[in-house]
């Protein structure tokens, strides 16, 4: 018969599969791919148009929310107290028919003198503390001083006069070099006048936080002076009363000349405050004439038909939204608001309305591609692009659609069929390669395994024939002096042939194996009997070698049904594994024991032990693991698999412990007669 050529055979594999699977494969599926670009086209075509109404939508929903805030603002005669706390909201004034203004609620650092609630009032200095005045001046009696500021302080019904004898008092402590008194009267003037302002201009809770400042700096309470700072420049940034852009300069140059930028939280609060004073520079420029400022050059936008305007402002300082109405009357009311702020707060709440089930998702980008407010379900990177209408800042609504899951695909009515298809036909495609890669790498292994079992068992046989023909040569040749000699010559060329004879019978008894033409004879036996025979003639057979094989073993042992040649078979496998993988160490422990329903013939050495990884595939056939290899320890790598199925043959089993550097234990497991 001619013998198959393997090459031909992965050729003809590679032949069917192209002819059945492939050029089929490819013909539906270009078909199939055909059919899903059109129905592509026509869901994107479908998408666009639904996210360009949502975008109109979107858009009308904010401009009718400006229409609601307005007349949240305007509807009732008092004011709104949670539309007041919007954090949005910026200023809220109205002006009546004559231009008078009147600021009802603002977020700004400072006020010019017009818009202030409380005007300064001219006060003459308090005739009863000019004579405290003339005493702590003139004639510099200290002592007496103080003692009539604190007069006024318990007497006077005057809050002017009382707060000025406070503020005198504590600089006497001061000039009296007291600073710890003068600190804790300032500390009681912040914390119980801090909304108060002195001539009704300079804010008292500065003044005295100032104050502290200094007598911190001049005794050097660094820690003071610190924690101190912190408290004026969150006054400073929130002020709890209403001055003018001077004080706040005032204070603003006085606190930066005491307080040291050491600190990380102080000069994020400088930060801040440079921020907040641009942006309320430039809330009292749109206060005062919002047209002329306008920073895109648009004139006021009409909302509707009730009366309202809308002007937009998009600068370096802020972003906002300017809104006014006018009554029949000529009153108007105005309003700013931070746009960021106030779109943050209801694009949740827009979206909600405009998209219920959650399709879309939702991006707001500013005119330098910043991102302002996000809300997406699934990040998509194809988002369309819808620019701010003119009415408002400049920014970019982006917006996609959620795409349905794969089973969502398929339940649409008319959709997904072409995909499905496809799916089919590349996962056909898919198995029937996945399937040719596997015939043909596990030809290629085991020719491979082959190749190298070959080669292994090669250099097993050759070793042991060419120590038989040296010595049959020397012996044949007289070059041999002694008796002695030729003795030792004898049992060594005795040894190897035997060595050769059991590494003939693996390879026969694995080639029957394979072939399931393995015969077993089973008859009742001594299993002790065998086993202490078996160690006496591996014994002497090892004398030269030096290893010392021991055998324990209880006194009564059962008889077991086995096959006789067989089972020497696994015990001269395992002590030949023992010796080809005990390293530096001399010693094989073989241990009989007997269990409740088995026997258990352990053969345990001392050697450089088995890693995890080659205990997994140590019993299949040809593997041979990295370390033995790498030690140069030859082997065929069929003596496990062999044990392996010579112990299934005997409905038993194999296992194995081991440890790297401290040796491995084979246990044989026989089941008992019954």
């Amino acid at each position: 018969m001619k013998p198959i050529n393997p090459g031909s055979r992965r050729q003809k594999i590679i032949l069917y599969y192209t002819l059945a699977v492939v050029l089929p494969g490819i013909i539906l599926g270009y078909m199939a791919l055909r059919g899903i670009r059109n129905d592509q086209a026509l869901r994107e075509k479908e998408s666009r148009r639904k996210l360009e109404l949502d975008s109109q939508s979107f858009f009308t929903a904010i401009d009718s929310s400006f229409v609601q805030l307005m007349n949240e603002l305007t509807g009732d005669s008092t004011f709104s107290l949670s539309t007041k706390d919007d954090p949005s909201l910026l200023a809220f004034f109205v002006k009546d028919n004559k231009g008078s203004k009147r600021l009802i609620s603002h977020r700004m650092l400072y006020l010019p003198d017009e818009l202030r609630t409380n005007q300064p009032a001219q006060l003459d200095p308090a005739n009863n503390l000019k004579d405290g005045v003339r005493l702590e001046f003139i004639e510099s009696r200290f002592s007496e001083a103080i003692r009539f500021y604190q007069n006024i302080i318990l007497k006077s019904t005057n809050p002017t006069e009382k707060i000025q004898a406070l503020i005198a008092s504590a600089r006497l402590y001061n000039k009296m070099n007291q600073p710890d008194r003068a600190k804790e009267l300032y500390e009681y003037i912040r914390k119980e006048y801090s909304g108060s302002l002195l001539n009704g201009q300079i804010p008292l809770g500065l003044i005295a936080g100032l104050e502290i400042l200094k007598i911190n700096q001049t005794i050097g309470e660094t820690d003071e002076l610190r924690k101190h700072s912190r408290q004026c420049l969150d006054l400073l940034l929130h002020p709890s009363s209403e001055y003018n852009k001077n004080q706040f300069d005032l204070f603003y140059e006085s606190f930066k000349v005491i307080i040291p930028k050491t600190d990380s939280v102080i000069d994020s609060l400088f930060t801040e405050l440079d921020t907040q004073r641009a942006r309320t520079d430039y809330l009292i420029r749109i206060l005062g004439e919002p047209n002329m400022i306008n920073s895109n050059g648009k004139i006021q936008t009409k909302v509707g038909k009730n009366g309202m305007s809308i002007i937009p402002f998009n600068s370096t300082n802020l972003v906002a939204i300017y809104l006014s109405r006018t009554k029949n009357n000529g009153n108007q009311t105005n309003m700013v608001f931070d746009f960021p702020v106030y779109l943050k707060s209801i694009s949740e709440k827009l979206i909600r309305k405009l998209d219920p089930n959650a399709s879309i998702n939702v991006k707001i980008e500013d005119n330098e591609g910043r991102l302002i407010f996000s809300k997406v379900i699934n990040e998509e990177t194809n988002y369309l692009s819808f620019t701010f209408p003119e009415n408002l800042p400049q920014w970019k609504l982006l917006l996609s659609e959620n795409k349905p899951g794969f089973i969502a695909t398929l339940l649409i009515a008319g959709s997904g069929i072409y995909l499905v298809i496809f799916i089919l036909i590349a996962l056909l495609m898919v198995l029937g390669f996945v399937f040719t890669l596997y015939t043909l790498n596990e030809e290629l292994r085991l020719n491979k395994m082959k190749s190298e079992f070959i080669s292994n068992v090669s250099h097993e046989l050759k070793s042991p024939l060419t120590s038989i023909r040296m010595m049959t040569e020397m012996l044949h040749h007289k070059r041999v002096p002694t008796e002695e000699r030729k003795s030792i010559y004898y049992s060594v060329m005795m040894q190897e042939s035997e060595r050769l004879s059991h590494l003939i019978d693996n390879i026969l008894d694995f080639s029957r194996m394979e072939d399931n033409r393995k015969k077993y004879n089973f008859i009742d036996l001594d299993i002790d009997d065998l086993l202490a025979k078996f160690v006496e003639s591996i014994g002497e057979r090892l004398q030269e070698t030096k290893f010392n094989i021991s055998y324990n073993c209880p006194d009564q042992i059962p008889l077991i049904t086995a096959d006789k040649n067989a089972l020497l078979q696994v015990f001269y496998n395992l002590v030949e594994n023992a010796i080809k993988f005990s390293g530096t160490s001399r010693k094989i422990d073989i241990s009989l024991f007997l269990e409740e329903n088995e026997l258990l013939i352990c053969v345990k050495d001392y050697g450089i032990g088995i890693s995890t990884k080659d205990q997994e595939k140590i019993f299949d056939r040809f593997y041979r693991g990295d370390e033995p290899q790498r030690m140069g320890i030859k082997g065929s790598g069929i003596g496990l698999t062999i044990v392996k199925n010579i112990m299934e043959a005997h409905k038993g089993s194999l296992t194995l412990e081991s440890k790297i550097g401290e040796g491995s234990t084979f246990c044989v497991h026989l089941p008992i007669n019954k």
